[in-house]
């Protein structure tokens, strides 16, 4: 993934020597397709520096596995992705970049402006940022997560999403994947252990616990910003058979009982739901 100095993806028609019938007098539609088709991938990209304190630090990218699709192991882009098709001409270079930047979900990290450049952030719609959970979070003493969430968790949030929103001009969505350590913590938090309740009451009270522990700074942040957490194997259904003979194969829960008992899109929800609340 090349990065250019423009500010912007102009588009340029270009046209071929020949007077043959070529890709290009497709109808825009049909060409559409065809980038759906070469430029969408299953998972989600990974850009990452592999050392982003270089003096000229280089991007990567990969192909990652995303909600349970895309591959087992990450693969390298140029492996799925035909790159030199935007290398083509000024044309091709613009339509593509607009699906292959627009229509896929980015996971960052360690990612300098210079390495992406704003032709192509402003095209990023859907970012899947990791932010570092304080533990107290997943704790089972109600108190102790107010107060790690409060003085730690949602600060962290709101200072990664803010700085994301401003180097992503376009972003529609900002996804934080919440995985609690493991060190004993609890994959349902602690404001939702209530008995006796509906998933809905379940959905209502830790949103209403949510709403004054998460101010927003700006409506674009409200509307963009999402936190998810992260499913166990087993709530994934992960089929072990799919990682055979694979580094990456996920560990299997001890925590059977508990799970099967909460689901963890309540967590989503929740959220959601506190987000409409003014």
């Amino acid at each position: 993934m090349e990065a250019q100095p423009n500010a912007t993806i102009s588009w340029v028609q270009s046209y071929k020597a020949s007077s043959q019938v070529g890709f290009l007098d497709l109808p825009r539609e049909l060409r559409d397709y065809v980038y759906g088709f070469a430029f969408r991938v299953h998972g989600a990209i990974f850009i990452y520096s592999p050392n982003p304190y270089a003096v000229r630090p280089i991007a990567k990218a990969m192909i990652v596995r995303h909600k349970g699709y895309g591959p087992v192991e990450p693969q390298p882009l140029g492996n799925i992705i035909p790159m030199a098709l935007m290398r083509t001409c000024y044309q091709l270079h613009a339509e593509c970049s607009a699906v292959l930047y627009g229509e896929n979900v980015f996971r960052i990290w360690f990612l300098s402006d210079t390495e992406l450049t704003l032709a192509y952030r402003q095209l990023v719609r859907h970012i899947s940022l990791t932010a570092e959970v304080d533990h107290r979070v997943f704790g089972s003493s109600l108190e102790e997560v107010s107060y790690g969430w409060k003085r730690r968790f949602w600060p962290t949030i709101i200072t990664n999403s803010t700085s994301m929103l401003e180097r992503f001009p376009s972003l529609e969505t900002l996804t934080f994947p919440l995985k609690p350590p493991r060190h004993g913590e609890l994959w349902r938090p602690a404001f939702f252990a209530v008995e006796h309740k509906t998933r809905a009451q379940r959905v209502a009270l830790a949103a209403n616990w949510m709403k004054p522990r998460c101010p927003f700074e700006n409506e674009r942040q409200r509307q963009c910003l999402q936190l998810e957490l992260v499913p166990s194997s087993r709530q994934q259904k992960v089929s072990l058979d799919e990682y055979k003979g694979s580094r990456f194969a996920p560990e299997e829960d001890e925590d059977e009982d508990m799970e099967q008992e909460w689901d963890c899109t309540e967590f989503t929800d929740a959220f959601e739901l506190m987000k409409s609340f003014r």
